[in-house]
């Protein structure tokens, strides 16, 4: 099996893959077809010829702790019918494991537990909350929001970041490509409130539904003033929709009767540490001074955290305080360990060690498609 990033010159093979895998039409020698995006890793077969498997990599960059990390964004992970099981998949994940270039990853999984099997591990939660307009009153409406339509994508883009970066985990963008900028074309409607919080939806007439697709703000101030917005459309629309919201979303406190809206729990994306090091630099530790061992996987650190810095050093002779697999690990380190003591994965051999103090619940959370 050989394993190598896509040319142009593997389109139609790349088109079988993804046709068999995810069961659509696809016309294989379309002369206008192009490669997904720019990177699209594949498994081969010895000759180089015929295509068993690939997956899209994005190089991305996600806020943590008011730093950065940077990211493999995986997605359209497939595998023809005929070479599932076979090592293809598995063989393509090793890869680029092995490249060595990232200091996570992050996918949205079609199975966890096979995921968590290559050391992927659910990133939390989100809700999708489904709220009658008159629930809504003890927000005050509003009109102090513009419509988006691609005259300042800089600004736009300035603005997210500026909201995403209160969450763990949430992608930079680099340009406003997410947000549309033809609203009347798309139906996809991006409205800014003051420089301060956004909302993109749609609007479904026969469901009599607001979709919001994202919901970003840098304040309560600012969230009650882009929702206050929203409660514009309640004239000829009964409900508003939030597709996807932190578990702990404040909006859900300014609800007048929760008895009379949908909100359903759903698993958040899931994420891999790729540089156990960088993250344990990277982290935001306690201001008091401490020190801990940790077995993350089969590599063990020594991390010592004062005002003046972060040390971190690996020694594998040392005795851990902790040991977490890498599935574990990539949860706690990334997303805070809610129950130490309840965790699939995770061995106490100190229960006074200081790493318990420094990895508390932090506030993660993305919705960036893959």
């Amino acid at each position: 099996m050989k394993i190598r990033f896509l040319t142009q010159n593997d389109v139609a093979e790349h088109n079988k893959v993804a046709s068999q895998a995810f069961v659509f039409a696809c016309e294989i020698d379309d002369p206008d077809s192009v490669l997904p995006c720019p990177k699209v890793l594949g498994a081969f077969d010895d000759d180089d010829k015929t295509l068993f498997a690939d997956l899209e990599l994005q190089e991305r960059k996600c806020f943590y702790d008011g730093g950065l990390l940077t990211c493999a964004a995986v997605g359209g992970v497939a595998a023809k019918p005929e070479h599932r099981g076979k090592g293809a998949v598995t063989a393509l994940f090793g890869h680029l494991f092995r490249e060595n270039k990232y200091d996570i990853s992050i996918l949205y999984p079609f199975s966890e537990s096979y995921y968590r099997r290559l050391g992927y591990e659910r990133a939390g939660f989100s809700l999708c909350a489904t709220v009658p307009f008159a629930e809504l009153s003890r927000i005050p409406r509003n009109q102090d929001a513009v419509l988006y339509e691609g005259a300042d994508p800089e600004g736009m883009t300035a603005v997210y970041n500026r909201c995403a970066e209160q969450y763990n985990l949430c992608f930079v963008r680099e340009t406003a490509a997410e947000f549309s900028a033809r609203p009347y074309a798309t139906q996809s409607y991006t409205y800014l409130w003051k420089n301060r919080s956004f909302a993109t939806f749609s609007i479904d007439r026969g469901k009599s539904t607001v979709f919001v697709k994202e919901l970003y703000f840098d304040s309560c101030e600012s969230m009650l003033g882009i929702v206050g917005f929203l409660r514009n459309f309640e004239a000829n629309q009964k409900y508003v929709c939030f597709e996807a919201l932190p578990d702990d979303a404040p909006l859900l406190r300014y609800i007048q009767d929760m008895k009379q809206c949908e909100i359903s729990l759903h698993a958040a994306g899931a994420v891999r540490i790729m540089n156990a090091q960088a993250v344990l630099k990277a982290h935001r530790y306690p201001p008091r001074d401490g020190a801990f061992t940790v077995r993350v996987g089969g590599e063990v650190y020594r991390v010592t955290h004062t005002a003046r810095g972060v040390s971190v050093e690996r020694n594998d002779r040392l005795p851990p305080e902790v040991s977490m697999d890498l599935a574990r690990a990539s949860q706690a380190l990334l997303c805070g360990l809610p129950d130490a003591v309840c965790c699939p994965g995770l061995t106490v051999h100190d229960p006074a060690s200081d790493f318990f103090r420094c990895f508390p619940p932090k506030t993660t959370f993305f919705s960036d498609s893959l």
